[in-house]
């Protein structure tokens, strides 16, 4: 449908707005259309010298990643079937979205999932009959499409969900003043765990976005006002986390960023898969996990961290009791739970009168109280590092501590506990092992990707010095291991174990090759970087450690066995 038919339907509504000649120079030309229940641009036409990099669908819309040979960067452009429906169709979306928002159903209630099943019911009934009476037929396929179409824009987040609903979106940014600024997104790169910035061929007005953080206001509760300019949230049922900002903070009007959450649990394996790390990294990670000990992840926003924490989390056996520590939830708790993990989650929301810190300290310190568990703290940042070391230091606090923590190697995360969180040098000591993360531009290009910087454990005798386990080599793109001959930590897991120092090898040596035989099979099923063979490799080699078997080759030619075989 063509931009200046929908404009003829949204005849009561203001013009596209101008755009600055930067903004113009990315359109072929200014024609844009939206239908008139919505208040997005979007551009219909693509340059001639374009080059679809990847196409694929998103509910009921496509998706196109294009490149162009005058452009740096690549173009996520979206063509939604609401904004490509014959006029007869959009006219009953506009008249069925009109009436629901006039006279919304009795039953809606707070959880958003809720209101829109209860959306969907009622839109798929008043369409219903409305061709009834033109004696139009259509579809049942169709009559559900726009049905959602209806729900989105009533009770959901627009066209806007539709974005989130996207596995390759990771961030979507819009930027004030929104009427002259393009929607960006940041993608994830499948198999380069990289990071793709992306100018987006949608114009949000500010009028959209308004309604945008309307929405969200209902479903949080929370204010967002001159006094207050700042809204951080949780939306879509957790699925996706939004901060928008608003006058004085934010001059030219508001703007939102919307961070999706993983929809698939981050592992080891989905890490490895990607690039993040190797699969012997990961056979240590996980013996490291498996010795209790206590981690530090470091690295600067978008490197991974929340990723590798939560990835970290299954290699944990299924008898220990974890509690986390959050005050935005994106740990895998749930998941972990189905899967019959001991997980009790802690969620530090700030009120009126309260600061985080002293929330988050009051968690920490029921957490200790909650019995021997280990401690997961989303980031360490403020007073309640403290109470941890302390609590570290002292063997109060369970049997290991994992947590974030801004910085960009483990040197400066120990700066930053001595000098700006309080915490006594031989305090940190507690700290086992530093892991940073960082984003690498191979060759100097503006697409970077995520890597494992360095593995380091902690000098107990010399604090503020670190032992390398693991470094990684732009050079090449690998991983180097410097563990064989001399690791504090790993000597002491094996003493704790009964075993010796090589012995403890061969364990690392064993889990590695056991994640390696996944990585190839996830060629022939995705399922094989997942949780449940996480947990099924790790349950395979602790059995046979059980049944008093020392010979990790026959473990892992076994293991080989079970996976080629398809046995489950």
């Amino acid at each position: 449908m063509s931009g200046n038919v929908l404009r003829r339907l949204n005849s009561s509504a203001l013009e596209a707005p101008s755009l600055p000649p930067t903004v113009q120079r990315l359109f072929v030309t200014d024609r844009r259309s939206r239908p008139s229940f919505s208040h997005c641009w979007v551009s219909t036409e693509m340059p001639s010298n374009h080059r679809i990099m990847e196409e694929y669908r998103v509910n009921d819309a496509c998706i196109q990643l294009v490149s162009c040979d005058d452009e740096l960067g690549v173009r996520y452009h979206i063509r939604p079937l609401e904004y490509e429906l014959p006029t007869g169709q959009v006219l009953a979306l506009n008249q069925v979205i009109a009436n629901i928002l006039a006279n919304p159903p009795n039953e809606l209630e707070l959880e958003m999932a809720a209101m829109q099943k209860s959306v969907l019911r009622l839109a798929r009934l008043e369409l219903g009959k409305i061709y009834i009476r033109s004696n139009e037929k259509i579809s049942s396929e169709r009559l559900g499409s726009l049905a959602s179409i209806v729900a989105r824009y009533t009770v959901g987040l627009g066209l806007f969900e539709i974005l989130l609903s996207d596995d390759h979106v990771e961030d979507i940014f819009i930027d004030a003043p929104a009427d002259s600024n393009l929607v960006h997104v940041a993608l994830n790169q499948v198999g380069r765990a990289g990071i793709l910035r992306c100018r987006t061929n949608i114009i949000a007005s500010t009028s959209e976005v308004k309604c945008l953080i309307a929405r969200i206001r209902y479903f949080s509760g929370r204010p967002l006002s001159e006094s207050s300019p700042i809204l951080e949230t949780d939306i879509l049922d957790g699925r996706a986390r939004a901060t928008a900002i608003s006058a004085p903070l934010s001059p030219e009007g508001p703007a939102i960023a919307l961070r999706r959450h993983s929809r698939n649990p981050w592992t080891l394996m989905r890490l490895v898969h990607e690039g993040s790390l190797d699969c012997m990294t990961a056979g240590l990670i996980s013996f490291l996990i498996d010795g209790r000990s206590s981690i530090l992840i470091c690295g600067p926003r978008g490197a991974g961290k929340s990723s590798l924490l939560a990835a970290t989390l299954f290699e944990f056996p299924r008898t220990q009791r974890i509690l986390t520590i959050e005050d935005t939830p994106e740990l895998p708790v749930r998941q972990m739970q189905s899967l019959g993990f001991k997980v009790q989650s802690l969620v530090v929301e700030q009120r009126s009168g309260e600061t985080r810190e002293d929330k988050t300290v009051d968690a920490l310190r029921v957490s200790l109280r909650l019995g021997e568990s280990a401690i997961v703290l989303g980031e360490v940042r403020g007073k309640e590092a403290q109470v941890l070391y302390e609590s570290m230091r002292t063997g109060k606090a369970g049997s290991s501590v994992l947590g974030t923590i801004h910085g960009d190697s483990a040197r400066s995360v120990y700066d930053r506990a001595i000098h700006d969180l309080g915490i006594h040098p031989e305090a940190f000591t507690a700290t086992d092992v530093v892991m940073t993360l960082g984003l690498n531009r191979p060759f100097g290009t503006q697409q970077p990707v995520r890597r494992l910087l360095e593995l380091v454990e902690s000098n107990k005798g010399s604090p503020g010095d670190f032992q390398g386990l693991v470094r990684y080599s732009a050079e090449g793109d690998r991983f180097e291991s410097a563990f064989q001959s001399r690791s504090d930590v790993i000597a002491r897991i094996a003493v704790s174990w009964g075993i010796s120092f090589e012995e403890a090898l061969r364990d690392i040596h064993a889990r590695a090759e056991m994640r390696k035989i996944l990585l190839d099979r996830s060629k022939a099923s995705y399922d094989f970087l997942g949780p449940d063979w996480t947990a099924k490799s790790n349950n395979f080699l602790w059995r046979a450690k059980e049944n008093g078997e020392r010979d990790y080759q026959k473990i892992v030619d076994r293991f080989r066995a079970l996976v080629t075989g398809g046995a489950r």
